[in-house]
Formats: C-alpha cells, structure tokens, sequence
C-alpha cells in the first residue's frame, strides 16, 4: 500500500476537510483559536528539541508549546497539535518535533509513532491550505509560465505557512511534471520524477536541473525557490494520426503492441501492468487531467520501469495512449455514462 494511500491518512484528510466545511474556514485558518476551543495550551520555555507535547489521556487534552517558535512553524505546530486531538485514534502522550518539510516523506506504515506524526501532518497542511481554495487557483496550469506562477505564489502566502510546508500543500493540485527545490528540500506533483531524498546535495539538485524542460527562479517569502518542469506536457507534441476508421479499443491496440513488442504469451500481462499504470496515475478525480498531461506521464513511468519500457519502441503506442487518454478526458466530462 502506497503511503499516501493507507486508510488512517484518507482519514486524517477527511477529517480536516470536514472541520473547514464545519466552519466554512478559508486561509489564514485561524489555528490557535481551533485548538484553545479543544484543548488546554501553554507555552513553555524548555530546553528540548521537541516543538510541543500534547497529553490525550487528560479531559481536555493539554498541550504544551515551545515558546518562542518562528510564527510560521508555531502555526504549523498547532494545527499539527490539533490533529491529534480530533483523530480519534491518536492515543497516549505524543511528542513531536514538526518538520514541515516532512509532510510528504514516506515514513513507514509502523511503528504507529511514524504513523500518527505523518497523519498530523496531513491534516495540519490540509487544514491550513484547503483543498477547496488551492485548486482553482491552479486548475489546469500547466504551462511555464512565470507571471501566472508568481501569482500563485503570491496567493500561498494568504495560508500562513512556511515556504516548504505552502509548497508542498501546491503540489498536490498541480499535474505531473512540477518539481520545486528549496535549500536542500523539495516538492514534487504526483507522478512526477523525485530528485532523491532530502536534504539534497548540490550534485543531485544541479543534475536535476540539467535534465528539466525548464527551470524558474523565484522568491516566496524571503526564501529562493527554483521551479521546474520536468516533462513536456504543456507542449504541443508529435501525435499519432490514425485513420477515422480505426475504431479499436484503447485495450486492443495496447494488446496488439503488447503482442509485437513481448510476444503473445505475454501480451494479456503486460497490457494489464501497463493499464494499471495509466489507472493509478490519473485516478486523482480533482486534478484537471488533459490528454497531453495524460500522455506526458504515463510515458514517464513507462520509460522508469525496466519490464515496461521496451513498450515505448512500438510506433503504435503513442495510438494507443492517445486513445486511452481522450478517454478518460471524456469520462471525467461525463462521468454518468
């Protein structure tokens, strides 16, 4: 199960969403309030690295704040702080260290410690940067354009939240192909190729570069933001031109690719391993999918998976990707027939 889909973190961000509906909360998400109505806070001085503690076992929960955190974090803190108390699962005394810049690592499913601080984290940057007010602000960009990429940025800082944390909350409503390096540390839209872990080295964030479309550099929020495209989904690209009376199925091209490329016996399987591909990276319904997007990104985890890449060869793949991805385009349209 892939971290970001195991059923306590859907819960996490189903929560979240619920309690910005509850209270028709729009950015800044007034934190402090939220929690001081749920909990007993208090700020503390203390020499520890933790950022807060928070004790479930008492009634109200009790949670204590290091003092003194840059505003920011503090903000990211308390809403982190929130989500252990309103994920009913979230048990004992918690201590955490928030790293914002940790929202979207892939911490292992156990020991229920990792799990619980990942799931914080999910609902604190849903709760602090609502789905329902990023995603038309960048419904279907995808082109590089710098001017409507600044004012996106400009529009993250009305969240209140750290250049990193803000980052990664836009990430998740962008279409493949975006990555965003900060320092050492990075943001990348679903499907699209990771740089490697952070904190990066020089090395890896210059070799990342080198291979992207193309690359931007801003300032958001004091801090150096580099953005770039990774694939080149938002450029026109060489389609193939069936004839109007090709009236095959997306799956029955694919099988005849299949068959040329791997040979018959194996055609069936590999069709189906290249069709869950195309499922599992366009199945996020809320993303604005269009073809070349589609198309873009599935190539790129093709050519990334060494039983499949091969596939790439067949001059009528292309056919088959562009018939499965209008597809789909037309199901998101008209999703009851």
């Amino acid at each position: 199960m892939a971290p970001e889909d195991w059923p306590n973190l859907k819960a996490a961000r189903n929560r979240a969403n619920s309690l910005i509906r509850k209270f028709n909360l729009t950015p800044p998400v007034d934190v402090k309030t939220l929690l001081l109505e749920r909990a007993q806070v208090e700020y503390v001085d203390w020499p520890h690295q933790c950022d807060a503690v928070t004790v479930l076992s008492e009634d109200p929960p009790r949670v204590f704040v290091r003092d003194g955190l840059p505003p920011l974090r503090e903000r990211f803190t308390l809403a982190h702080e929130l989500a252990h108390i309103s994920l009913a699962w979230h048990i004992g005394t918690v201590n955490c260290q928030v790293d914002p810049a940790l929202i979207d690592s892939e911490l292992p499913v156990t020991p229920a410690a990792g799990t619980q601080e990942r799931e914080a984290n999910e609902f604190a940057s849903r709760l602090l940067a609502p789905d329902h007010w990023l995603r038309p602000l960048v419904k279907g960009l995808s082109s590089f354009e710098r001017s409507v990429m600044q004012l996106t940025l400009d529009n993250l800082t009305r969240a209140e939240m750290s250049a990193q944390a803000g980052l990664i909350a836009l990430s998740r409503h962008l279409l493949p192909g975006h990555a965003f390096i900060i320092d050492q540390n990075f943001a990348t839209s679903r499907g699209t190729m990771r740089p490697g872990n952070s904190p990066l080295s020089d090395a890896e964030i210059a070799q990342y570069l080198e291979q992207s479309v193309a690359v931007e550099e801003f300032s958001h929020q004091g801090r150096t933001v580099l953005w770039a495209l990774t694939d080149d989904s938002s450029f026109p690209s060489g389609r193939y031109q069936w004839q109007s009376d090709d009236t095959r199925t997306p799956h029955q091209v694919l099988i005849s690719c299949c068959s040329r490329v791997f040979g018959e016996d194996s055609a069936q399987a590999k069709a189906w391993s290249i069709n869950g591909v195309v499922g599992g990276m366009t199945n996020t319904s809320e993303m604005d999918w269009h073809e070349e997007a589609i198309i873009s990104v599935v190539r790129q985890r093709i050519s990334n998976t060494a039983e499949l890449r091969e596939i790439l060869s067949d001059p009528e793949f292309l056919l088959y990707l562009q018939k499965r991805a209008r597809a789909i385009v037309l199901k998101r349209a008209n999703p009851s027939k």
